[in-house]
């Protein structure tokens, strides 16, 4: 049938030549650079330039398979030696998890040499030199693999988590910023290096970098975090130049408080700032806001030592008598007002306090020691011992247990940052039953209360 069809095709193209001469008995002259042209009928002419055509096309269906053939055959040679590379660095790690690291290496340093353009080797070596806390010749591995392949992210990164586990932050910055140059966009290289600045306390540098991590990642968290740091900015502002910048750092606070209502940090700190610049009723006025806002005790003990500073206790006493009545149950105010009563000796109605505690069934150290101390004030040794027992072990100046709320880390007292976590705003009183949130009872409270006086 094969036969047929070409005889077919042959006998139309024979039939289409004789057509075509007939219909053009001319000549065709045809120059090809020479003196003399040669003369072909239109017909031998146009058959001439098919077979010429078909000619080509052979030709260059010839060099196409070759080409073809050749890629073929290196790809499975690749595949092969990618097959025996992978066999290979397999053994290496089987020999590792044996425990028999000099063989891993020797495989590893030979795979390496063998195949210098080969990522996995250098990791893997790495990875063992560091699991035996080698870390100069892990470092030398992975700049060696640097040398061979260029600035690799993933060489990049192991150099940085290397760094970081031989705890040389020093050195850590450079290849983060090199990740960042080849990805701008690595959430991790990022957030690496944002974190590195803030260990280093670089505020600047943090901020900016999360300024960047904040328009991937748009939590709650991240934002938290971003107020952090910025925060953290005006807080050295105030350690540092202060008597400069008064009106730059009360603005900055003032701006964090109307970003976040609840960041108790920026609370304290622009009470400090008032009370620098000699404005106590402006500085009592942001603790109350602080407490109706947050519930947080630190705004009750600030207030304390301000009204106890500028001979006004009378004030705080009313302060709190007002919150004890408008929550009865928080147990945690009433400990505190205990505590104030102390503080101003007045001893009878310290202990009336702190015995409805104990009838309500509260009972921790600081509890016990308030007691004590009480029973110390009064005289009565006996019943102060007995008490102090209770307290013990006495664990410093700790009367009530903070922790972060974010790392679980234990505080022995407020702070506006957990360095444990590298977090803002997450030291509590530990009991969170304590804890109050914005209630309308406080703010109404706060808006109708006196909570401060006229300056001294």
């Amino acid at each position: 049938m094969r036969y047929k069809i070409f005889f077919f095709v042959l006998a139309l193209f024979l039939v289409f030549y004789f057509y075509i001469a007939h219909l053009n008995p001319e000549n065709v002259r045809f120059y090809y650079g020479g003196q003399r042209p040669v003369e072909l009928s239109l017909a031998e002419f146009i058959i001439a330039s098919f077979c010429l055509g078909v000619i080509i096309s052979i030709i260059i269906s010839f060099f196409y398979d070759v080409k073809t053939a050749v890629a073929s055959w290196m790809a499975k040679r690749a595949e092969r030696k990618s097959e025996e590379y992978l066999e290979l660095l397999e053994k290496a790690r089987h020999y590792d998890l044996k425990g028999d690291r000099e063989k891993a290496i020797e495989q590893l340093d030979r795979l390496s040499r063998r195949n210098p353009g080969r990522e996995e080797t250098y990791i893997a070596l790495s990875d063992i030199y560091v699991s035996m806390e080698d870390y100069e010749k892990a470092r030398e591995t992975l700049d060696l693999a640097e040398a061979s392949l260029g600035k690799a992210e993933n060489i990049l990164f192991k150099k940085v988590r290397l760094n970081m586990k031989a705890k040389d932050y020093a050195k850590t910055e450079a290849p983060l910023k090199d990740i960042l140059r080849l990805n701008e966009s690595s959430l991790d290289a990022l957030r690496l290096l944002r974190d590195l600045y803030i260990w280093k306390k670089d505020w600047d540098g943090a901020y900016d970098i999360e300024k960047k991590v904040k328009r991937y990642v748009k939590t709650e968290e991240e934002s938290r975090r971003l107020i952090g740091i910025r925060y953290q900015k005006v807080l050295t502002l105030f350690n540092d130049r202060f008597s400069l910048n008064a009106e730059t750092v009360i603005d900055e606070l003032k701006e964090i408080i109307g970003e976040d209502k609840g960041f108790i940090p920026a609370y304290i700190l622009l009470g400090e700032a008032y009370k620098k610049t000699g404005k106590l009723n402006e500085a009592g006025r942001i603790y109350g806001r602080g407490y109706t806002k947050t519930g947080h005790i630190e705004f009750l003990l600030k207030m304390e030592d301000l009204y106890i500073d500028r001979g006004d206790p009378e004030v705080i006493l009313k302060i709190y008598r007002r919150v004890i009545d408008v929550s009865p149950d928080d147990h945690l105010i009433s400990f505190l007002y205990a505590r104030l009563c102390l503080r101003l000796e007045m001893i009878d109605e310290a202990i009336d306090t702190l015995n409805s505690l104990l009838a309500e069934g509260e009972d921790f150290k600081g509890l016990h020691r308030a007691m004590a101390e009480a029973y110390v004030h009064r005289g009565e040794l006996e019943n102060a011992v007995q008490e102090f027992k209770g307290a013990f072990p006495i664990e410093e100046q700790v009367y009530i247990p903070f922790v972060c709320t974010k790392c679980n880390s234990l505080k022995e007292e407020w702070s506006d940052y957990c360095e444990s976590c590298y977090s803002w705003n997450t030291i509590n009183v530990k009991k969170e039953d304590f804890l109050r949130g914005d209630m309308t009872e406080l703010r109404t409270l706060y808006e109708e209360a006196e909570w401060t006086r006229g300056e001294s």
